[in-house]
């Protein structure tokens, strides 16, 4: 067999696949594994990156406005497999969860009530 447009034979061929009825469009996301639901306002802040900052900074996932109480970057919420862990970036206020200061990195649990600042997110899990 040539190499030319048929591929080796153990590896099939050089063809694209085409999209099935299915799963017509590949760059469709699926939902979050998890979510931050802001407390007072009800927001849904996705967590779809293996690192979620949040903080006042206009680059962060979560940005915090009008709270001075929040560090540019004040933690980050951190994918690990299907877990999620919370960890502290040297604020100076530090986070809480569940009213229990974090020291290095916390792992999240559904229901937790992550405090940044004067602001309170619930972690949540996609049902």
């Amino acid at each position: 067999m040539s190499a030319k447009g048929k591929g080796h034979d153990n590896f099939g061929t050089d063809r694209v696949a085409k999209p099935t009825k299915e799963a017509p469009n590949s760059t469709h996301q699926s939902p979050p594994l998890a979510t931050l639901v802001h407390e007072r306002s009800g927001q849904i802040h996705p967590l779809l990156a293996d690192i979620v900052v949040i903080g006042r900074d206009k680059t962060c996932a979560v940005l915090v406005r009008d709270d001075t109480a929040v560090s540019r970057k004040h933690a980050q919420v951190l994918r690990k497999g299907v877990s999620f862990v919370i960890e502290d970036l040297g604020s100076s206020n530090g986070i809480y969860v569940n009213g229990n200061k974090v020291e290095g990195q916390q792992e999240l649990q559904v229901g937790d009530r992550l405090e940044v600042g004067n602001q309170v997110y619930v972690f949540k899990r996609r049902a």
